[in-house]
This record gives structure tokens, C-alpha cells and sequence, in this order.
């Protein structure tokens, strides 16, 4: 692909005798705008005859209901994913009372579509004269490909002539082929040439999308890269079982890698729930593809805020937060069907500086789908499987127990970091852009305890292994003869637990100061046992905590059992039989 098949939508309406819209996401102003987006669930149904859902009536039920929120809510970006809206969803939507207000633009992944369907589309559309149906020229031959994967743009226009209101639905094709183990996509699919791009004024701000393989079209060529992410939001709209696949995943590494001034973008991926099932056919063969959702906004590391407030705020609803290391912030999307409510700050706004909305993307409320009551606000938590990991031995249920009770996600994630001698030895370790467990590499595999939002066996070593290491911690607290420095902590009732008053240490206790104890596993290497010692000294000495600036300590087990390290910092004192009320430097 190169830019030439980049097509600028305001020059395309006006070929048409149709004005631009003027879409609230694309004006550079102080305010946020509201977007829906929906995960729908599967089964879906994947032939030689259709893609999308297998069972059109419920799809068209969910698909109505969210579209009908959508317009009496008066959403400014409303998006479904690949191969899922119903053409009669879509017909409804253009002759009924579901469509987008003037400010807004509806990015609608349809089921697919054959030649002859998007033809009596495009004249049912068309016959009251109040709606154009705009996409590209097919010239393939008939026997290149039975039906299109469509992505239908639904906006309001106006005919420059007469200045009547138009309903405009521009169709935009998938351009290249899933690489889909059998190849199955290559043998059905008609491909488009284009992506249409839309401007805002003075085309300070732009929106794009692209569908699923198309990922592998734009990726190598930097040109296209910048005019699809510079100053913009890019839609990737999915029905992928790997969307952390690498082919998939490096036009966002190329484009992030980017300076910051021309990298200024919005990526939105909206992908189908997880555990989706593909039919070969309705009632067919089931094929079950144990899949990650994979649904992410990212973001620019100042157009979005790390603290706190805002991350748990938006956890609680279920959407999550990662640090890439492209400095990226990463906001994944609960992984079960639902539909998500934000209110989103603009790419770029000309505003007043003291106007800036740099929160990022605030997930308003998540909605379930109830068939009594259509699409339903949740009040609870998302499960994110964490009580079902607390639950998997009574050992790990007895020493989470402090945690379990909390509905931080952040506080669980601190207290195993101490616990596991994962801190950085860096003051603000805690810090949600700087807490190893939130960090992502270039690979997009997410390493939390607290959410388990991929498939990969690698993560889920690592958190078996946390929870076992602060399973191990907990009893050795209970059971074993601890060192001078927290021998108050001895004999039960120490407990794993992390605040921001005392944001350095893990274990609490009734009536003695908190401590920072980690236990490191079998026989770890000397260099990181020293390490993770200089590094939690260094964290509670520079608090510089009068009564608790030496309690640290860091365990480990060997074959003659449990070994607490010998802290260089620390020098032992003569045990008196009471609690130490004084260390010295060695």
C-alpha cells in the first residue's frame, strides 16, 4: 500500500457534491468526546458462503440495542468489530431512527458481504433519496473472491446544492487476507485498494481505520505509517485469535518508535470477547479458539494520566492499565463481551493550556448484555480471575487473605513486587508507569497478577510462581526464627499488605511497625540475592522512617531449608530478648 491509496474523505464527499462532517472527535478543542465499543461474543459462523455472526437474530437484538444507546445518548465515536454488525442491522440503521447525530461517526465492522448483497444494499439504501451508499470500484474478476469484509462509516452530510441533510454510509473493504492457517480467508475474500481518512478543520486532527490483516498492508511503508497516526486516531478493528501476533503487532512498534512529534496518535484496537467458537456452518462442527480478547486503547505518555485515582478508577470498571516501553500508555479492555462507555480527550486541542485533559480515556461504565432487559450498566467489579488464583491451595488463600479483601489491583501488585524482590530499588517503584508487573515490551504480553488478559504460558509460570513465593513468605513468618530486625513479626498473625503511607514495606502487624521482607525462591543466584538487599535498604534508609528505616529483611530457601541474607547495611546487636530498639551502620 502506499499513500495514493490513502483517501481523504472531504475531497471524496465533494467530488459528490456533499459537504465534510463536522465530527466533535476531529475538532481541536478542550472538550473530551463520548465513545461506545462494543466485544460482542461469538459463535460465529465462517464459510465459503458468509462470515459473521451465527446467529443473525440475537446479533441483530444486541446490535439494535447498542446502536439505539448510541443515538439517544448522542455518542460522537461509536465502533463494532470485524465481520460482526448485520446487514439488516445496518439497513435498519439507514432508514430508521438509529443514526449517527450531526457530530458524530459511526465505524460499523459488518458481517461480510457478497457483490450482489452490497448492490441491493446500496439501492434499498437509496431509494428514499434521503441516503448515498459510497465505496469503491470492484474490477476483480467475478471468481477472485466471493465477498467482501466490509467496515460501513455511517455520518450525516449535506448536499451543497440544496443544502438537504444526507445520510451517508461510505463502505471501506479489508485490502489483504488473514494469514489464517489454512488460508481459508485468501480463497473467499474480495479486497479493496483504499483507506478513507477523515479530516477535521484545518485538518488539524484525522481518523482512519483499518481491518485486521490490513495491519500487514501499512506496515511497511513509514509514509503511510505517519499520514495514518499523526495527529490521529487510528481504528484496527478485529475477529483475530492472536492479536498480539507480531505480523499483527509491528505497525504500532514501528509507528511508536517514532519521535514524539510525529507519533501523536490514538491506536484503538476492538477485537471479539474471548473464548470465542467458529461454526464451520449454523449447528456445525465447533472449533474452540481459546482466545485473548486484546481490545487496548493506547496512548502518548502525556495524554494520559498514571496516577492512581484515574487507573483504579477505570479498573474498577474493567479497563486496565500496562506501561509500554515505547513510552506508551496502554489501556486494555475487560476480555468478556460487553459494550464500553468513555469519555476520551482529543488527540490534539488549541485550547488554553490550564484546559488540557491529560487523564486520558475514562471508562464511564461497561454494559452486559441481559435478554430481559437489553444492555444493562454494571455496578461490580469485572472478574478478572484473580479470587479463582487466591482459591487454587489453601496455603495461598490463607496468605492473601489481607489482599483478597482489597479492590486494588495496585495494592495487590505492590505488596507481591516487595514480596517477591521485584521493586526497582527507585523511590517511586510503586508508581503505576514504573511497577515492573505493569510494564510491556514490544511483544504486548502483559505480566500482572492482578489480570490475566492474555494466553500465554509464560505469565502464567510467572504468576503461579508469585503466588507460591508469597505463600512460601507468609508461613516462614508464621513458623521460622526470624532475624533481630523483624523478630516482632514472629509466631502468626504478620500479614502481606501494601499502603502508599508506608509505600516500601509488605508485611503488617498489630502494634509493631511495618517491615520489608521478600522471600526469593530456591537458591537464587548471590548477585541477585545482593542486589535485591541493596535495593530494599536503600528504599526504607532513604524514607528515612525513624521506626521502621531497618526493618528489612530478604529469604531464601536451600536444601537445609529457609536462610534469611545477611544484610551488609545492618549489623547485628546483641539479642536481649525484647524487641531491638536500635541498629547501627556497619
Amino acid at each position: 500500500m502506499n499513500v495514493d491509496h490513502i483517501v481523504d474523505v472531504g475531497r471524496l464527499l465533494d467530488a459528490q457534491g456533499l459537504s465534510n462532517p463536522t465530527l466533535e472527535l476531529l475538532e481541536a478543542t478542550e472538550r473530551s468526546y463520548r465513545a461506545l465499543l462494543f466485544q460482542p461474543s461469538g459463535p460465529f459462523v465462517a464459510n465459503t458462503t458468509r462470515i459473521g455472526p451465527a446467529n443473525l437474530d440475537f446479533a441483530d437484538r444486541q446490535a439494535s440495542a447498542f446502536l439505539e444507546m448510541a443515538s439517544k445518548q448522542g455518542h460522537h465515536l461509536v465502533v463494532t468489530p470485524e465481520y460482526f454488525l448485520p446487514i439488516k442491522t445496518l439497513q435498519d440503521c439507514v432508514h430508521g431512527d438509529r443514526f449517527p447525530a450531526a457530530d458524530a461517526i459511526w465505524a460499523l465492522g459488518c458481517e461480510s458481504m457478497t457483490p450482489e448483497q452490497l448492490a441491493a444494499f446500496k439501492a434499498n439504501a437509496e431509494s428514499t433519496g434521503k441516503c448515498r451508499v459510497l465505496f469503491e470500484k470492484d474490477e476483480a474478476a467475478p471468481v477472485q473472491g466471493s465477498y467482501y469484509d466490509p467496515l460501513a462509516y455511517c455520518f450525516l452530510s449535506k448536499d451543497k446544492a440544496t443544502g438537504e441533510a444526507k445520510r451517508i454510509v461510505l463502505i471501506q473493504f479489508k485490502t489483504i487476507s488473514s494469514k489464517d492457517e489454512q488460508y481459508f480467508e485468501n480463497g473467499v475474500l474480495r479486497t479493496g485498494k483504499c483507506i478513507y481518512q477523515f479530516h477535521g478543520p484545518r485538518n488539524r486532527l484525522a481518523l482512519a481505520s483499518i481491518i485486521c490483516s490490513d495491519a500487514f498492508n501499512i506496515t511497511g511503508d513509514s509514509d503511510v505509517l505517519l499520514q495514518l497516526t499523526e495527529d490521529a486516531t487510528l481504528l484496527h478493528i478485529q475477529l483475530n485469535p492472536k492479536p498480539r501476533n507480531a505480523d499483527y503487532v509491528k505497525y504500532r512498534v514501528n509507528t511508536f518508535s517514532r519521535t514524539e512529534r510525529t507519533s501523536n496518535c490514538d491506536v484503538v484496537c476492538l477485537n471479539w470477547a474471548e473464548n470465542i467458537v467458529c461454526l464451520e456452518k449454523e449447528g456445525g462442527k465447533e472449533h474452540q479458539w481459546k482466545n485473548e480478547a486484546g481490545s487496548a486503547w493506547y496512548l502518548p505518555h502525556d495524554r494520559a494520566s498514571s496516577d492512581d485515582a484515574v487507573v483504579e478508577q477505570n479498573e474498577r470498571n474493567g479497563l486496565y492499565y500496562s506501561w509500554h516501553r515505547r513510552k506508551r500508555h496502554v489501556l486494555h479492555f475487560h476480555y468478556a463481551p460487553a459494550v464500553f462507555e468513555l469519555s476520551v480527550p482529543k488527540v490534539v486541542h488549541a485550547g488554553l493550556q490550564l484546559h488540557a485533559v491529560s487523564t486520558g480515556p475514562k471508562l464511564e461504565a461497561r454494559y452486559v448484555w441481559d435478554d430481559a432487559g437489553g444492555w444493562v450498566a454494571q455496578a461490580t467489579c469485572a472478574d478478572t480471575g484473580l479470587p479463582q488464583l487466591f482459591a487454587c491451595d489453601a496455603k495461598v488463600t490463607t496468605a492473601f487473605t489481607a489482599l483478597s479483601k482489597d479492590d486494588s489491583c495496585l495494592r495487590i501488585e505492590r505488596a507481591v513486587a516487595i514480596s517477591c524482590g521485584l521493586t526497582s530499588g527507585v523511590d517511586d517503584w510503586y508508581a503505576a508507569g514504573t511497577l515492573r508487573a505493569l510494564s510491556m515490551s514490544d511483544d504486548e504480553i502483559t505480566k500482572r497478577l492482578t489480570v490475566r488478559l492474555e494466553r500465554n504460558e509464560e505469565s502464567d509460570n510467572a504468576r503461579h510462581e508469585q503466588l507460591q513465593k508469597v505463600s512460601v513468605l507468609h508461613e516462614i513468618l508464621a513458623t521460622q526464627q526470624l532475624p533481630i530486625q523483624i523478630r516482632d513479626l514472629s509466631g502468626g498473625g504478620a500479614a502481606v499488605y501494601w499502603s502508599k503511607q508506608s509505600p516500601h514495606t509488605n508485611i503488617i502487624k498489630a502494634g509493631v511497625e511495618p517491615a520489608h521482607v521478600a522471600f526469593l525462591g530456591f537458591q537464587p543466584e548471590s548477585r541477585r540475592v545482593e542486589d535485591v538487599c541493596d535495593a530494599a535498604y536503600g528504599l526504607l534508609h532513604r524514607e528515612n522512617e525513624p521506626g521502621r528505616r531497618h526493618r528489612v529483611a530478604i529469604c531464601y530457601w536451600t536444601t537445609a531449608g529457609p536462610v534469611f541474607a545477611r544484610i551488609k547495611q545492618l549489623t547485628h546487636i546483641a539479642d536481649d530478648g525484647k524487641s531491638p530498639t536500635s541498629f547501627a551502620r556497619a
